[in-house]
Parts: structure tokens; C-alpha cells; sequence
């Protein structure tokens, strides 16, 4: 670790200063010119121009943040102030984020609060090399952080968290929250069903159109849909322009969960065999039939053939408002999916309202008859806090993040400044001075023309999208987010097992080969030779996992009941 020599060298030369009346005995007058370069580093490095501590924050997209509006800096200026705190952000796109963190901690750099996601390989490697603080040490001071963290069972979390909680999860408290996973939905243009349906357009499979929303809808029936997006001129239009299901190459093959859930598995979760034994899914029998659907669907030009280059999230977003794709998994949090409600409403008719145009498609029944949507939980990733800085820094952040989850804090985080932001009225309720959007709705705390930046900065300790009583389109924005009902979520059951550190670089390398095998068979090639790639990525799998996979076993009988 770098920075930890230099940081203890530099505090002890600070503390040496503060020991007596005016500081060191030769410099009675505490001028900084005639401090060391090392205590000049120190405080340069620790506390900003007018004495505020630094605390150095790191997540994804925080452009809002970095570049604030007048009504996000007047909040974040209340927050520094009330803590004595600056906050620097230090931020990296939805693809690039995991190299960028791994980059600063790789040069010892690492920021004092960071974001990571449950899968991340390289975390057995920090908690062997001591950069994760270990909350528990700490949260007897901290009872509302003490009671985020026991919301969820202890010895499933503590399983994951190194052996105890050695990072916060990030969660979405609405009760909404847990009818999705991850507060995603997969959206589907209503519209272009409906046209199909009043052209009489039939599948080459020789099967009827069935609706999405009919209970008995499965995976053949979403082959058939994402074909007739493809070839059926769904817009009316006259021209071979759409295409049925938008994939991104963002985060490798994680979005394609909706995909091999028609199957009954995930990239990333396990099943029991016959034996008892945990084994991969990503190497079953299940995953090779999802991945050969998913082939031929991208050989028939049902999938965009940018996939896997240039289909960022933006890209895929923009190719489904923009009238190209059927399909795509997509956030639906508020004000997330009402972005993607905004954007459709250019189609939007006399005769047609937004919900006849756009939907989140129910969970459809897959290849074993039944509906599973293999996923995530209510939190989407953990903040982690550098051991490397000191325990007064700690214990600012920790400060903060307890604020954060108070009443006082979620209402300042949700509805800003009394007096600025909102009132209250004679019986206590809070009332918003925001005005009115275009459309004569209250404007929230979020919009992009208020004070869109805090929703950041809250993500600190929670990603509560507060989806207002009174908004324009409240009604669709629910629907997105309750389509995929609670009982037919499936969570990875070995989710909180963390094995050995020294098997950090054998999961990274077996998932570089899970997205790379992935992305070579759906591509533009033969069955024979997506063949010979599935059984040299099964082969090559099991021989380097062999003793990762019994170290999961091990670990899963200590955890999984």
C-alpha cells in the first residue's frame, strides 16, 4: 500500500506541530512557509484553501455533481458546510468504471469512498491487502447505518462481505423497489404489437401472435414477437427498418439477463446437479440452448448487429426511442424511466395515449414452463470506505452517511431546503415551491433543471427514487416498475459467497472467457463452429475453475442453508 507510509509519516509531523501552544517550539508562529514539504503535502492533500477536509468520492455518471446546477450547489454548499467537508468527485462511465477504479487503486490512490458492484473479482484482492474498512468496528456510534446494514440477513451479507461488513449496499428502500430487480424493466413498443396483430401478420414458425401481457406467454412466443418487430414493417412504414431486441456491449454480457432467463439461467449463477454438488450455470446444458436462441435470433437480424461495438446504453436507448428496436432492458427508476416515457410520447396519438405505446413486458414463461427472471436484488452495488485514511476521516464519512438516513437528511436529500425548496403546511406536510414543469406538473428535487445532483450524492447510502404522488404519466411509471412481479424474481443463490483471495484472477480470467465465448458464438458465424467454440469454452472453463468451483462448494455449505 503506497500511501499508507507517507500518510502515517505526515500525520505524526502534524501531530508534532499541534503538541504544544503555537505548534513546533521553532516555529511558535505556526507559519505554513516554514512548515516541511511533507506537512505541507499533508494539509494540501487532507484540506482545501478554506480548511474544509477533502473527502475524495468516487462512482458512475457523476457529471451532475461535477458540474452543478445553482440549486445542486446550494444544497451540496448546506451539506460541506454543515460537516466542514469538500467533497471531490472523482467519476467513469457505465463501461469504463471498473478499469477507472481499479486504476487508482492499482497506483495506491485509492479514493476514500468508492463504488463496486457484488461481482467484482478484484475484491478478495483488496481485503487481503487491507484498503476495505470494516464498518462493524465502528457502527455501535452509527445506529441508522447500524440498521441499514442489518436489513438484510447477517450471515448472508457478512458471507459475501469478506466475513463481516466490510461495505455498505446500496439499496432502493421504496416497498416499490422490491418488485424489480435493480429497478429495471424490459420495455416493448405496445404500439408495433397492436399493428401486427391488425395486419393479420403471422410467424414463419406457423404459430399465432400471442399478446405479452397473456399470462401463457413464453420464450417461442418472444422469438415470434422479436420477429415480427424484425420483419412485419411494425411502424407501418413501408421500409425494413426495425429490428426486434436492443442488446449493449456494456458490462460484457450482464444485460443479457432477460434473454438467458427464458431459459432458466444466468451468466453469473448456480444450480445444484444431480450429485448435490453447485455447478455454473454458465456452463450447463440450458446456457448453450439460450445462447444458440440468442444466435439465431441475431442471425435472423432480430438483434442489432452493433452489439457488441459501438451499442453503448446511450446507443441502445436511443435506437429504441428512435423507432429502431422492439425491445430493450432498460432502469425504470424514476426519473430514469420517466426519460424513456418523455422520449416516446412523439408517437403518441388523439387516438393513442402513452401506455398504448410503450410497456415493461410481464416475465414471460420460459423453456421449463416456467417464469423466472434470474437478476439482482434490491440494491444494485456497495460504497466502500479506504482503510488507508484516518480514523477521523472515517468517522466524518461515517458521520455524513448516518445524517444521510436520517429524517432530517432523506428530507433534505428528497426534497432539498425548507424555505428554499419546499414548506410546510399547518398540518406538518411538505410542500413543494419548485413550481410547475411544461406539462403543469410540480417539478422534484431530481429534475434536471432543479437539482439533479443530489440524486448522486444520495447514492451514497440509498438509490430511493421517491416517485412523486402527483407527476405526469405516475400511472405508466408504476407499471414499469411492478411488470416483473416479486415471486417470479430469482436471485443467484450463491450471491454472498466469497472465496479465497487468491482466486481473484481466475474468476476475472473466467468471466473475460464467459463474455468473450458469449460474444463469438452470437455473431456472424456457423452452428459447427459455434459449436466447437461452446466446447472448447466448457473444456477450457471446467480445467481452470475446477478448484474455484470446489472452493465455492466449501464456502456455499457454511452459507447457503
Amino acid at each position: 500500500m503506497k500511501k499508507v507510509l507517507s500518510l502515517v509519516m505526515a500525520l505524526l509531523m502534524l501531530l508534532s506541530l499541534t503538541a504544544c501552544p503555537g505548534g513546533n517550539s521553532n516555529n511558535s508562529s505556526g507559519n505554513e512557509d516554514d512548515m516541511s514539504p511533507g506537512q505541507q503535502a499533508y494539509i494540501e492533500n487532507q484540506y482545501d484553501e478554506d480548511g474544509k477536509l477533502i473527502i475524495s468520492f468516487f462512482g458512475i455518471d457523476l457529471d451532475t455533481l461535477q458540474a452543478q446546477t445553482d440549486e445542486t450547489k446550494r444544497i451540496m454548499d448546506y451539506i460541506e458546510n454543515k460537516f466542514n467537508v469538500k467533497f471531490k468527485y472523482l467519476t467513469a462511465t457505465t463501461s469504463g468504471w471498473k478499469n477507472v477504479l481499479n486504476q487508482y487503486i492499482g497506483a495506491g490512490e485509492a479514493p476514500d469512498i468508492f463504488f463496486h458492484t457484488h461481482d467484482e473479482p478484484a475484491y478478495s484482492t483488496w481485503l487481503q491487502d487491507n484498503y476495505l474498512f470494516n464498518f462493524s468496528t465502528l457502527l455501535d456510534d452509527y445506529p441508522n447505518l447500524k440498521a441499514a446494514f442489518e436489513r438484510y440477513p447477517v450471515d448472508e451479507m457478512k458471507g459475501y462481505l469478506g466475513g463481516d461488513y466490510y461495505s455498505y449496499p446500496v439499496v432502493m428502500d421504496q416497498d416499490i423497489a422490491t418488485n424489480s430487480i435493480n429497478e429495471h424493466a424490459l420495455y416493448y413498443r405496445v404500439d408495433w404489437y397492436n399493428n401486427l396483430v391488425a395486419k393479420n401478420w403471422k410467424p414463419s414458425s406457423g404459430r399465432e401472435l400471442v399478446n405479452p401481457t397473456d399470462p401463457s406467454f413464453n420464450y417461442l412466443n418472444f422469438y415470434d414477437l422479436c420477429e415480427g418487430y424484425t420483419k412485419g414493417d411494425p411502424d407501418n412504414n413501408g421500409l425494413d427498418d426495425t429490428y426486434g431486441y436492443a442488446l449493449t456491449k456494456d458490462g460484457g454480457v450482464y444485460w443479457w439477463y432477460p434473454l438467458f432467463s427464458l431459459f432458466g439461467v444466468n451468466w453469473d449463477s448456480w444450480h445444484k446437479d444431480a450429485s448435490g454438488n453447485w455447478v455454473p450455470d454458465c456452463t450447463s446444458e440450458d446456457m448453450k440452448e439460450a445462447l444458440f436462441f440468442i444466435a439465431d435470433m441475431y442471425d435472423k437480424g432480430f438483434i442489432n448487429s452493433n452489439y457488441a461495438t459501438t451499442a453503448t446504453q446511450a446507443v441502445m436507448k436511443n435506437e429504441f426511442v428512435n423507432g429502431l428496436a422492439g425491445m430493450m432492458c432498460y432502469n425504470a427508476t424514476y426519473p430514469m424511466g420517466k426519460g424513456i416515457l418523455d422520449l416516446m410520447k412523439v408517437y403518441t396519438t388523439s387516438e393513442k395515449e402513452l401506455s398504448d405505446i410503450v410497456q415493461a413486458m410481464p416475465v414471460a414463461t420460459n423453456s421449463h414452463g416456467e417464469k423466472t427472471m434470474f437478476g439482482y436484488s434490491n440494491y444494485y452495488g456497495f460504497r466502500a470506505i479506504n482503510n488507508d485514511i484516518g480514523v477521523s476521516k472515517k468517522k466524518k464519512i461515517l458521520e455524513i452517511m448516518e445524517w444521510m438516513l436520517s429524517e432530517e437528511g432523506q428530507t433534505v436529500l428528497n426534497y432539498g431546503l425548507e424555505g428554499i425548496h419546499y414548506e410546510r403546511d399547518d398540518q406538518g406536510n411538505i410542500v413543494s415551491k419548485l413550481g410547475l414543469d411544461k406539462n403543469g406538473y410540480p417539478k422534484t428535487l431530481y429534475d434536471e433543471s432543479v437539482a439533479p445532483g443530489i440524486y448522486r450524492i444520495k447514492g451514497l447510502v440509498s438509490w430511493d427514487t421517491l416517485i412523486p404522488d402527483v407527476m405526469e404519466d405516475r400511472e405508466e411509471q408504476l407499471q414499469l416498475l411492478t411488470a416483473w412481479e416479486n415471486k417470479y424474481l430469482d436471485l443467484n443463490p450463491l450471491g454472498y459467497v466469497s472465496v479465497d483471495p487468491s482466486y481473484a484472477l481466475t474468476i476475472s480470467q473466467l468471466n473475460d472467457m464467459i463474455e468473450i465465448s458469449y460474444k463469438e458464438i452470437v455473431s456472424k458465424t456457423t452452428n459447427e463452429k459455434r459449436e466447437k467454440i461452446w466446447n472448447d469454452f466448457v473444456k477450457k472453463y471446467t480445467v481452470i475453475g475446477n478448484s474455484y468451483i470446489n472452493a465455492v462448494n466449501e464456502k456455499a455449505d457454511e452459507i447457503v442453508k
